[in-house]
């Protein structure tokens, strides 16, 4: 008879990382009712597109030293030296946030013709760097194999900004201001108070800087030089359906299309996050591993896809109603690219950046091609077009470059 007591590890954390993923996207739901109840589409389309710009600026400024510190920590077997390497990526983030603060300050002025969105650059100064704090959580419980701290970090903030957000959007109304500092806010403390408990070391970094110097020229660069033309092309959308339109309205679907739809795309990475300590010692993945992957990936998308349509009506106001079946086309996509993702997390572990790289470039191409000519010429449609065949061709490079890593492996051994 089933029990989670007789689980392993390993299955026990994908069961946590699973149900709290399936929670926070649900409570994620809830969130985004709540800020499209309070705000019309257009001033709901000018917070996300700042925070487009900003989560774009964040993901160019680690040059692959947070991937770099996770498989250090994957391959760490003392405590003492991991701290070590998580205090070594603390002081890159600090360095990396004086460039994100400087990079949105400077965005009030490019934005100056533009009164409202430069305004709302300004007010983000305070929260901006909640995306880079969010990219030390997840990296390094990655790789220390620390998977309730990616749980406390994803359902927290969500947990707190829903009541806080109802209470004071229905006491004192919302406004695009209150909205981005309130949630981003949230999220930027509970953020701290998770990096302060991996308790970081500072002592002695000299060595371990060298080690994750080097380790970063072998494999994090490599994914850094991938995540520009594939990361940080996630965001091009959610820029050019605002400039390719009289206003950000398509940018507050989309955006909120994306948010309905992301955690789909966690959810079979949740089996590579969970097993990437296990991986590096591994010279394939499981076969029990990838049919769970695939059976939990395609059932997730056939129940999102058959619900989504109700929930939207339900849940919000007929000027969002087009957002379901946005969502229902992007579900396709994420599935797919989280199954990449869950190979991307193998080869990773084995440090095959390279790999990891050449997949992203291929995709990312795509994406600058679609996201900038096809969303010109056919605006929403074009966006999710691209994001269905990109995801598609993530996910047959990687598996590509899987099999080519295995059955090198195979004859190795």
């Amino acid at each position: 008879m089933f029990s989670y007591h007789t689980l392993s590890k390993q299955n026990k954390q994908v069961v946590i990382l699973y149900a709290s993923t399936l929670l926070g996207t649900l409570l994620g739901v809830l969130s985004s009712v709540i800020n499209t109840r309070f705000l019309d589409p257009i001033d709901y389309g000018d917070v996300r597109y700042v925070q487009n710009i900003i989560n774009l600026i964040a993901s160019l400024l680690l040059f692959g030293y947070s991937r770099s510190g996770s498989r250090l920590l994957a391959l760490s077997c003392e405590e003492k030296n991991s701290k070590k390497i998580r205090g070594c990526m603390v002081i890159i983030l600090i360095f990396a946030s004086i460039i994100l603060l400087i990079a949105t300050g400077c965005n009030y002025f490019f934005h100056i013709t533009h009164p409202r969105l430069a305004y709302l650059f300004l007010v983000s100064l305070p929260v901006c760097l909640y995306p880079l704090f969010n990219d030390y959580i997840n990296t390094t419980a990655q790789g220390d194999n620390h998977i309730v701290r990616i749980s406390i970090n994803t359902l927290l903030p969500v947990l707190l900004y829903v009541p806080l957000g109802f209470i004071i959007y229905s006491s004192y109304g919302a406004t695009s201001t209150k909205m981005i500092l309130l949630q981003w806010g949230i999220n930027s403390l509970v953020a701290v108070i998770v990096i302060i408990s991996t308790k970081p070391s500072f002592k002695g970094l000299r060595s371990t800087f060298v080690q994750l110097h080097e380790e970063n020229k072998n494999y994090g660069i490599q994914l850094y030089y991938g995540s520009l033309v594939m990361v940080a092309t996630n965001y091009i959308a959610g820029i050019t359906l605002g400039m390719f339109n009289e206003d950000n309205t398509n940018v507050g679907f989309y955006t909120l299309a994306l948010t309905v739809t992301g955690p789909l795309s966690m959810l079979p990475a949740i089996i590579g996050t969970t097993y990437f300590k296990e991986f590096a010692h591994q010279s394939r993945i499981p076969d029990k591993v990838l049919k769970m992957t695939l059976l939990m990936t395609i059932l997730s998308c056939i129940a999102f896809i058959l619900l989504i349509h109700p929930i939207v009506k339900f849940l919000y106001s007929d000027s969002y109603s087009q957002v379901g079946v946005y969502a229902s086309w992007l579900a396709i996509g994420y599935c797919v690219h989280g199954v990449g993702d869950m190979l991307n997390r193998y080869l990773g572990s084995h440090g095959e950046g390279k790999f990891i790289k050449n997949a992203s470039f291929v995709c990312g191409t795509f994406k600058i091609f679609g996201f900038s000519l096809l969303v010109y010429l056919w605006d929403m449609n074009g966006a999710l077009l691209t994001c269905v065949v990109s995801s598609i061709i993530y996910f047959i490079c990687m598996a590509f470059y899987y099999k080519k890593f295995v059955t090198v492996e195979n004859i190795s051994v």
